[in-house]
């Protein structure tokens, strides 16, 4: 019988171990060290920052099956192992990695495919923006914009989190670039389209900022 309670107990402190090993194990920070140890051992080998970062997502679980070429295309447009480490972890916590972006990368219009990655990153943002979570934002709007930088639909919610944390001068040349675009765009179902006057009058305040800043005498 007492040994019977001790298994037990001993079983239940072990499950419990585990479960913190496994949580600690599994946070962006723990993931982002070990991707830079990855990445120092292919460096070592001496590979191009390009070549390290397809190493890795060609060699990680749940990545691997990702067609190369897309995979070398992501690399590419994330650009450096920055936001390439950022991008892993943000879709590994929401496990956008192992259904979504699957289906995403089949797709074998690459073009596309970055724009649908994107788009699913910039629904995310919006929803961090709307919950004032701006530097979470920000964070996940630059990767959108890295991907897709010239097009309206990652270029304006960045530029309306930067006109809530009132970084006016960061926000305006986004907001005259995407409101253009959007002008442009054949997209008329865009929930954008539907935003374009609060956008158009947040950019008339981040103008009007920059304007008082130069002093008299200049145009935005």
């Amino acid at each position: 019988m007492e040994s019977g309670l001790f298994l037990l107990g001993l079983l239940i402190v072990l499950f419990t171990l585990y479960r913190l090993v496994s949580r600690k194990l599994g946070t962006p920070q723990a993931t982002v060290r070990m991707l830079l140890r990855r990445y120092h051992a292919f460096e070592r080998l001496g590979l191009r920052e390009q070549d390290c970062l397809y190493r890795i997502l060609t060699n990680r679980s749940g990545w691997r099956n990702l067609p190369p070429a897309f995979i070398a295309g992501l690399v590419a447009c994330l650009n450096t192992k920055e936001n390439v480490f950022r991008f892993i972890t943000l879709a590994e916590e929401h496990r956008f990695n192992r259904k979504q972006l699957q289906a995403i990368a089949s797709n074998p219009d690459r073009e596309q495919a970055m724009r649908e990655v994107a788009l699913w990153l910039g629904e995310f943002g919006d929803r961090l923006q709307a919950e004032n979570r701006l530097k979470e934002a920000e964070f996940v709007q630059m990767l959108a914009l890295g991907l897709q930088p010239d097009q309206y639909f990652t270029q304006l919610p960045l530029a309306a989190t930067y006109y809530k944390m009132e970084r006016y001068a960061d926000a305006a040349p986004l907001f005259k670039q995407g409101l253009a675009r959007l002008e442009d765009s054949s997209d008329g179902a865009s929930p954008l389209k539907e935003s374009k006057e609060r956008y158009q009058e947040m950019y008339a305040v981040c103008a009007n900022a920059a304007a008082n800043q130069q002093g008299p005498g200049h145009e935005t």
